[in-house]
């Protein structure tokens, strides 16, 4: 009896023991299976936190690039914009009166005008369109259908039509001025023009009759930039200096900064002018801004272009340059600039084997824009010209 007792015993505690044993084995797999798990999450958590690291440190150094770029591009333009007013930062504005340099004599010499002249004859359209944005008004123009397509363009309004307006001529051509009447007014001020005859027509008479004569020269937009500042300040409106010109900068430069400085096409400017066509230096209005806009203007790789404006045209030189695009800026109108130029060169071999001509790239350029002083239009024009430079380029100034 004692050892069946003694047996069943045994067995019990054999079976327990390898109960236990089981159990041990089971809580063993569980454990290593938990530290596994642990493990693998572990290295789970660690390769998302080292690619997060990597995304935000790509992240960060793509957002330092973009800053940098940024700051070039805002440095960039800072110094456009120091340069194209470096000539109007030598103007001089007093409480009574405006210093500054004209075109007479060798145009070293400042003069100084009284603000706020109250009977003001202007000489050429182009600069008339541009007292006025600058606040004036004048008592004496010029008149003719050119000058009156000019004021309804700029002005608003036919200014020939004005009560008590005097048209002193229809031409700006010094030549075809009645000096007496136009002294007869007594001005107290006389704006011309030194592109064409006026200021050696006007000159001597206003200066016998105590009359001061501010002789422009207008070329290009750091030009106009500076006369804005003269005349609004000699009307006694600084404020359209904000308003206006300095709105045009900002505008300007913004078209200028979106120009490809790569793979820029190479360009010949001519001009259409009343009897001939000629070549445009970057001494000129369009050649000007051609440059600006990092294209090559195959007309300052001539002779003699340091200080001409204009040079007479030699096709075989043209066509050893082979340029990518022509420009004809337009005296008359578009219709007019294209008879000339057919009328010219229509026929000649030379012509016809150009590139541009072959490839259908010649613009004509409205008279409007890029013969007459744009004034705040520039921008709108440095656009014009740069969708034909670059067609593949999204600019991004729309105007007003």
């Amino acid at each position: 009896m004692k050892r069946i007792v003694i047996w069943m015993l045994s067995v019990m505690m054999c079976v327990t023991a390898f109960a236990g044993c089981a159990d041990n084995s089971n809580r063993s797999q569980e454990e290593s299976l938990t530290e596994s798990s642990v493990e693998e999450s572990q290295t789970a958590e660690s390769s998302v936190t080292e690619e997060s690291q990597e995304a935000e440190g790509s992240s960060a150094e793509e957002e330092s690039q973009a800053e940098e770029t940024a700051s070039e591009d805002e440095a960039w333009k800072e110094e456009m914009k120091a340069t194209f007013l470096e000539k109007a930062d030598e103007v001089i504005v007093d409480e009574d009166t405006v210093t500054f340099t004209d075109a007479s004599g060798d145009g070293s010499t400042p003069i100084t005008i009284q603000k706020n002249p109250k009977n003001v004859v202007n000489l050429y359209a182009s600069f008339t369109t541009l007292w006025y944005e600058a606040g004036g008004e004048v008592i004496g123009c010029i008149g003719g259908d050119s000058s009156v397509t000019l004021y309804e363009e700029y002005i608003g309004r036919d200014i020939t039509q004005d009560e008590g307006m005097q048209v002193v001529a229809t031409s700006s051509s010094g030549k075809k001025w009645d000096v007496e009447s136009i002294v007869a007014l007594q001005p107290d001020l006389i704006i011309c023009s030194t592109a064409m005859s006026g200021y050696s027509t006007i000159m001597t008479p206003a200066e016998s009759a105590g009359i001061p004569v501010i002789a422009v020269s207008y070329n290009d937009f750091s030009d106009y930039l500076k006369w804005f500042k003269v005349f609004c300040n000699l009307n006694d409106q600084p404020e359209l200096w904000d308003s206006i010109a300095l709105k045009a900068l900002d505008d300007v430069v913004d078209v200028l900064a979106e120009c490809p400085t790569e793979d820029t096409p190479s360009v010949f400017s001519m001009f259409a002018g009343a009897e001939s066509l000629q070549a445009n230096t970057s001494n000129t209005v369009v050649g000007g801004m051609i440059t600006a806009m990092n294209a090559v203007n195959i007309v300052d790789q001539w002779e003699n272009t340091t200080e001409a404006e204009r040079l007479d045209i030699n096709l075989e030189t043209v066509f050893a340059a082979d340029p990518d695009i022509i420009l004809v800026q337009c005296h008359a109108g578009v219709e007019e600039g294209q008879e000339m130029v057919e009328a010219t060169y229509g026929d000649n071999p030379v012509w016809q084997s150009l590139k541009a001509v072959q490839n259908g790239r010649v613009y004509y350029l409205e008279k409007e824009l890029f013969h007459n002083k744009p004034n705040s239009r520039f921008a709108e024009a440095y656009q014009k010209l740069a969708e034909i430079l670059y067609p593949d380029t999204t600019f991004s100034f729309q105007g007003e």
